[in-house]
């Protein structure tokens, strides 16, 4: 009886010493262990580049691939202007190459904005409608749209017109939403 209690204690203490002894570095979760390759002469900081431009994010439509509707997608400028919307959407293929924004002007008393969760409270207020001069005219229906719904959601206005040389090309355009 004595040997079967000194046997059971023995095995008792040999797993409270196997419970409190360090685990290995294989083993531990949650952490990254540094090595002599993570660091020293030569490895950059992989934070964020201080000298890069700041870019504002943008909606850019385009024509979908088969042709049947249109298609969002975002991208960066360093200004928001006429102009750089107008190269993203020459670089997105919904202008011709050379396409100049002549003027881009808003006119009209700014509407009131919705309110809650997700809409920020300094966000410009939208003008009631906006013009658009450009040197080329887009092709085709589903373009004019393009550059309608790219100008009125970055541009803040609720309807525009679209020129081509100071000769209206399109008339009242407002937002369509791309899936439908």
């Amino acid at each position: 009886m004595k040997k079967a209690v000194l046997c059971f204690a023995g095995a008792l203490m040999i797993l409270s010493l196997a419970a409190c002894t360090p685990t290995t570095e294989k083993h531990k979760t949650g952490e990254v262990a540094q090595t002599e390759a993570d660091s020293g002469p030569g490895v950059m900081d992989k934070g964020a580049d201080p000298d890069a431009p700041k870019l504002e994010i943008i909606s850019i439509y385009t024509v979908s691939g088969d042709g049947s509707g249109l298609e969002g997608t975002m991208d960066g400028v360093e200004t928001k202007d006429a102009q750089s919307l107008t190269d993203m959407l020459i670089q997105y293929g919904v202008l011709a190459e050379g396409t100049k924004a002549l003027s881009f002007e808003t006119d009209g008393a700014a509407s009131s904005q919705e309110a809650g969760p997700g809409v920020s409270a300094d966000a410009p207020e939208k003008m009631e409608h906006g013009v658009l001069d450009l040197s080329q005219a887009p092709e085709g229906d589903l373009a004019l749209q393009a550059v309608a719904n790219t100008f009125i959601e970055n541009m803040n206005v609720e309807k525009l017109d679209i020129l081509v040389n100071g000769e209206t090309a399109a008339d009242g355009l407002t937002f369509v939403n791309p899936g439908k």
